[in-house]
């Protein structure tokens, strides 16, 4: 099944970028993506220069979790619940379990210093902090993860602007303009993006389940971008992969969505292509009409797991702190009932309140 401006995938809707550009109507695909039947993901392709860009960063994680712990340790920011810099083991996979499966950076992918005003920056430290860098350390983060970071929100810019129009239809005057998602992103200096690095399982022969490598849930944010993943092979303590970009040894690690039916559909995505999963926060404003959908990853099964080891990259786009989160009059109040969100919240305050279940076990 597909459209004259974009397709569907084994289930998974893509648009092409040349259309986004040009402004073709897409309110079809977005439906059929965001919608309530859709699986709140879809994917872009023909995207210039980003298989150049995902080269030039994802390699990077891999070379930066073999650092000396003491050299990443400089780098871990506590005061921001670990939202800027590295974090390891610092997460809950879920209720009682750290992830030591995983590594990750922060920082935000357009603004070294996203708020200059003090105060927000002391209140909202989670989104406001100035990025950190590893500096002389590791100097060429910075350039790559800023480059891939920015073209992911240029091309959610074009994705925003879509799901706007096909919003727009169905709400008219009832949608605010606080709820303009193309609008949202392109105004917020609160733009997260997320280098991870899965670490290589060598000895544990425990069953993968679905969230055996990032656990069940829905980003709180507006719009989230995933670059396609990579994988790496290396002897422990290497610094260097002997080999990268191979192909996945065991077929059903990876990425799943989890629909409304509670089916749990594996995604792949090319690698010359990014993907958009509709977050919370659109959810919510837009009164369901852009629906989030749970997503987890599955660890590689051992022995297929022996010296792999994956890098992918994230990147979320959200509102600023102080951005009010009313769905449009007439709502019915279970189509805004999602994470931690209370009526009434600040886009500040449900970030917090998500970032207590993830950092805090006793939240």
């Amino acid at each position: 099944m597909s459209s004259d401006v974009g397709g569907v995938k084994d289930a998974v809707v893509v648009l092409d970028y040349a259309k986004l550009v040009e402004g073709a109507d897409l309110s079809a695909d977005i439906e059929r993506a965001y919608g309530h039947d859709g699986i709140g993901l879809l994917v872009v392709r023909g995207i210039p220069g980003l298989v150049e860009l995902r080269n030039g960063l994802l390699p990077l994680g891999f070379q930066f979790a073999a650092l000396p712990d003491e050299v990443k340790d400089r780098y871990v920011h506590e005061r921001s619940s670990y939202s800027f810099g590295w974090s390891h083991g610092k997460e809950l996979l879920k209720p009682g379990q750290f992830d030591e499966f995983k590594g990750s950076y922060y920082n935000n992918p357009q603004y070294d210093v996203p708020q200059p005003d003090a105060a927000l920056v002391e209140k909202y430290p989670e989104n406001y902090h100035p990025n950190v860098w590893p500096g002389e350390d590791f100097p060429q983060l910075r350039p790559a993860f800023m480059a891939l970071g920015q073209k992911m929100v240029d091309v959610g810019l074009l994705v925003a602007a879509q799901c706007d129009r096909y919003v727009k239809s169905r709400l008219g005057e009832r949608l605010a303009p606080e709820a303009e998602l193309e609008r949202t992103i392109r105004e917020s200096r609160a733009c997260k993006a997320r280098l991870l690095y899965y670490f290589a399982i060598n000895e544990d022969a425990t069953p993968r389940t679905r969230d055996s490598w990032c656990g069940w849930h829905s980003d709180h944010g507006s719009l989230t971008a995933l670059c396609p993943a990579m994988y790496f092979e290396a002897e422990p303590g290497a610094k260097q992969p002997s080999r990268q970009d191979i192909a996945v040894p065991d077929p059903e690690a990876g990425l799943y969505v989890r629909t409304r039916t509670g089916e749990e559909r594996k995604v792949v995505i090319p690698r010359d292509c990014l993907a958009f999963q509709i977050g919370e926060s659109a959810q919510i404003v837009t009164g369901g009409l852009l629906r989030s959908t749970p997503h987890a990853v599955q660890a590689l099964a051992y022995p297929a797991s022996r010296n792999i080891s994956r890098s992918t990259f994230a990147v979320f786009m959200q509102p600023d702190n102080d951005a009010p989160m009313a769905a449009p009059k007439g709502t019915d109040p279970a189509e805004t009932r999602v994470g931690a969100f209370q009526p009434g919240m600040t886009f500040g305050e449900f970030a917090r309140a998500t970032f207590a279940k993830f950092y805090n076990p006793y939240a």
